[in-house]
């Protein structure tokens, strides 16, 4: 069991924040399957949310099917990113998330991201006054500094400034996703704190999971890019995790299934056009572990209507 501050979750796992890809209706269709105590948004952006922006307002949706979940912002404006967690908090998010560790170079552009490890000062005055602004519990998600190991120092700051939890992918943003994840920095890092750190990166199965945690003590795992080709792998992870049973070989018509309850939601939530538009983006995951791969690949890169994606399911098979 797991405690952010006043929010307590029932399994150490979380789902990693994923641009593109963790909105509402994968976040919804994941919990359906159990064994994930906490999902964080997207990474949102302070200054469109204080502004209304509709696209930002979308990204921070909440519904009672995914509960506990965070919300992820990025920015360099303290101010912005303070007020911000106050709207947010108005709205009833139960965690707000600073993102650290975003290596992309439009987001480090603005000084976001990875980009406020140049400035540590300022990332520690950002951490401590969202966390003060705010009742509820503010975690970062976070790479191990810029361009050399950083975090295991600086974590006691954080800490300090009043920061519930530490997610840390285990690379510096220069590494980028290159080389193996570094588990003596966040074992490091684990060392140098009291509130719980959250380990992130190259974790591809239960398995793997399971080593993060036993190499790191880390109090928690989150997973990203892995739950796009295998959803379940949050459920699994739980029950290996507390029986030390492998799960069973993934089957096709399981992932089928999920995809297709997937799309549903993701239709209702965003519309036809929206939705089948940015579902095109998940069809690579799921289509790795089903016949016909890349024919499904192929012919969903154009999907347009719910009527195109029910004639494929009919061609390749799979109801």
């Amino acid at each position: 069991m797991l405690r952010f501050k006043n929010l307590t979750l029932d399994s150490p796992l979380l789902l990693a924040p994923m641009a593109e890809f963790t909105n509402l209706p994968f976040r919804v269709a994941l919990r359906e399957l159990g064994g994930l105590a906490l999902t964080v948004t997207e990474l949102v952006n302070a200054r469109a949310l204080l502004e209304l922006h509709p696209k930002a307002l979308r990204l921070a949706a909440a519904a009672a099917g995914d509960r506990p979940f965070g919300v992820q912002l990025f920015g360099a404006n303290l101010g912005e990113l303070r007020d911000a967690a106050r709207l947010l908090a108005d709205l009833g998010v139960d965690l707000i998330d600073l993102n650290l560790g975003c290596p992309a170079p439009k987001v480090n552009a603005g000084g976001g991201g990875a980009a406020l490890w140049r400035d540590e000062a300022l990332l520690v005055k950002i951490a401590a006054a969202v966390a003060a602004a705010v009742p509820l519990p503010v975690t970062v998600k976070t790479r191990l500094g810029w361009d050399t190991v950083r975090l295991p120092r600086l974590a006691p700051a954080l800490e300090q400034a009043g920061v519930a939890a530490i997610a840390v992918h285990g690379r510096t943003r220069a590494q980028g996703y290159g080389g193996a994840v570094n588990l003596a920095a966040i074992a490091a890092t684990v060392s140098a704190v009291q509130i719980p750190v959250i380990g992130n990166g190259d974790v591809r199965s239960h398995a793997d999971a399971a080593r993060l945690l036993g190499a790191t003590g880390c109090a928690g795992v989150m997973i990203g890019r892995a739950a796009l080709g295998n959803p379940f792998i949050f459920r699994d992870t739980r029950c290996y995790l507390q029986t030390g049973a492998a799960p069973p070989p993934l089957t096709a018509d399981a992932v089928l299934r999920f995809m297709h309850r997937h799309f549903a939601l993701t239709v209702d939530f965003f519309g036809e056009a929206t939705g089948c538009r940015l579902f095109r983006k998940f069809i690579p995951g799921y289509s790795a572990r089903l016949p016909h791969r890349r024919r499904w690949r192929v012919e969903t890169q154009r999907l347009a209507t719910v009527g195109e994606y029910w004639e494929l399911v009919a061609r390749l098979g799979g109801d």
